[in-house]
C-alpha cells in the first residue's frame, strides 16, 4: 500500500486542504478513503481533497506525509496522474474503461473553460429547461441521447456547435462549455476509429428554443426519465455534476 498525503496548502471554502493519492491504484485509493471516513464527493480524480484538520489523522492511518512537489511527481510517475486545465474538475475516471482498447482509459471532466479542449473530435447540446432535456434518438437505435455532431476535418470545435446549433433552432452565442469525456488510448486496435492518445468529446450548455423545435426528431425528456434513459452515456455524470452543484456548494479543486 502507497498512500501519500500533502501539508495542508491549498485555500478554498475558509480552510486549508492536502490532497491524499495512491501511487498503486484508484482501487486502493478508495478502499483507503473509505476507511478513514472520506466522503466520495472528495475525490477529483486521481486524489482526494482533505481538509487540514484531518491531515495527522490519515497519517497516522497509513498515509506517508510528503510535499506537494514529491506528491504530485509520484503520481505522475505511477500513471495515475489525470491531467486538467485550471476551472476544471476530474467528475469520474474508468482505467480499462470496456467500450476502449485494453490499457486504455476515460475521463469525464466538468469544465468552466471558455473553449472545448484539443483535439476534440465530437460535440454534444445539452438543452435543459422546465420541459426536461433535449434529446434525438440515435442513428444506431441505441435510444436517446443528446444532440450530436461530429467535428469535420479543418473544423473548428466552436463552428460545429454552431452548425449543431442551427440544426434544432439554438442560439450558439450563448453555448458554454459543460465539460468532456476524454479517451485516453496509448495502444488503439483496428476498431478504434478516434486520434490518439487523446480523444474529446465535448458538451456544451444551450438555452432552449422558446417555440417548436426545428429538427422533428427531437423531443424533449422529462426529468423523471433521465437516468433510466440516458445513466448509460459516457457523458451522463456531467449532467449529475451539474445537478449536484445545483443542489449545493462544491469542494476545493485544483
Amino acid at each position: 500500500m502507497v498512500l501519500l498525503i500533502d501539508p495542508p496548502a491549498w485555500p478554498a471554502h475558509g480552510r486549508l486542504w492536502s490532497h491524499l493519492v495512491s501511487t498503486t491504484s484508484y482501487a486502493e485509493l478508495h478502499e483507503f478513503a473509505e476507511r478513514a471516513g472520506l466522503p466520495r464527493r472528495a475525490f477529483e480524480g486521481d486524489h482526494y481533497d482533505v481538509p487540514e484538520e484531518r491531515h495527522a489523522e490519515l497519517v497516522a492511518a497509513g498515509a506517508v506525509s510528503v510535499d506537494g512537489r514529491e506528491l504530485l511527481k509520484r503520481l505522475r510517475d505511477s500513471g495515475l496522474r489525470i491531467p486538467k486545465r485550471k476551472h476544471e474538475r476530474v467528475v469520474t475516471s474508468t482505467p480499462e474503461a470496456p467500450w476502449l482498447p485494453p490499457g486504455s482509459r476515460a475521463d469525464v471532466i466538468a469544465s468552466r473553460q471558455d473553449d472545448a479542449p484539443p483535439n476534440t473530435v465530437v460535440v454534444r447540446a445539452l438543452v435543459r429547461d422546465a420541459r426536461g432535456v433535449l434529446v434525438v434518438e440515435r442513428a444506431d437505435g441505441g435510444g436517446p441521447d443528446l444532440p450530436t455532431r461530429r467535428v469535420q476535418s479543418g473544423e473548428r470545435a466552436d463552428e460545429a456547435v454552431a452548425a449543431l446549433a442551427a440544426d434544432f433552432g439554438l442560439n450558439p452565442h450563448r453555448a458554454h462549455l459543460v465539460g468532456y469525456v476524454r479517451n485516453v488510448v496509448r495502444e488503439p486496435d483496428v476498431d478504434y476509429g478516434w486520434p490518439t492518445p487523446h480523444a474529446c468529446f465535448a458538451v456544451f450548455g444551450l438555452p432552449g428554443p422558446h417555440d417548436s423545435l426545428a429538427a422533428g426528431t427531437a423531443r424533449w425528456l422529462a426529468s423523471e426519465r433521465h437516468a433510466a434513459d440516458l445513466g448509460s452515456r459516457h457523458w451522463w455524470p456531467l449532467l449529475e455534476a451539474l445537478e449536484d452543484s445545483a443542489g449545493g456548494a462544491g469542494h476545493a479543486h485544483h
